[in-house]
């Protein structure tokens, strides 16, 4: 009898990276890796949708009426994780700590990374995903930067 191989899911991608990255295990960092999982997890089930094939939101809809809550990431696999991962990193859903917000970049970096080393996704055909989310990582990293200077207009001017 022939093996059969059954693609591994979104969330399956996830929790590989969750599992093998040992600084997302790290007592100082495992508190802010949660909470960027749980905000990944709101952002999959309420954004992500847009970045689906529309057999993929057959899948979600259908996903859906038995079980919203992680749907998406339950049926699409990881090509629809890395297309959907820029938009992860749009301003409005960057992190407001900026602690948190460095995690979650950090988060993106590595998960991307695994999945491409693992062999989950071919490079080639998703090159132009991977360069948007480069390039939001970027971006990103600016807000971050943006959000952590102090405030010039704060300090006290000298009497």
């Amino acid at each position: 009898m022939d093996e059969i191989s059954v693609p591994m899911s979104a969330a399956q991608s996830i929790d590989g990276y969750w599992s093998s990255a040992d600084l997302l295990r790290h007592p100082p960092w495992r508190d802010r890796a949660e909470r960027v999982r749980r905000h990944l997890d709101t952002y999959l089930d309420t954004e992500a949708e847009r970045y689906l094939t529309t057999g993929e939101r057959v899948l979600v809809d259908a996903e859906r009426q038995l079980d919203p809550a992680g749907a998406v990431a339950r049926v699409t696999g990881p090509e629809a994780l890395v297309a959907a991962l820029s938009g992860f990193l749009d301003p409005a859903w960057v992190m407001p700590d900026p602690a948190d917000a460095r995690t979650q970049l950090q988060v993106v970096e590595g998960l991307v990374r695994w999945i491409v080393g693992c062999g989950l996704v071919e490079q080639e055909g998703m090159s132009c995903y991977l360069l948007e989310v480069e390039v939001s990582l970027a971006h990103a990293a600016d807000i971050v930067r943006e959000r952590s200077r102090p405030d010039v207009g704060s300090e006290s001017a000298p009497t």
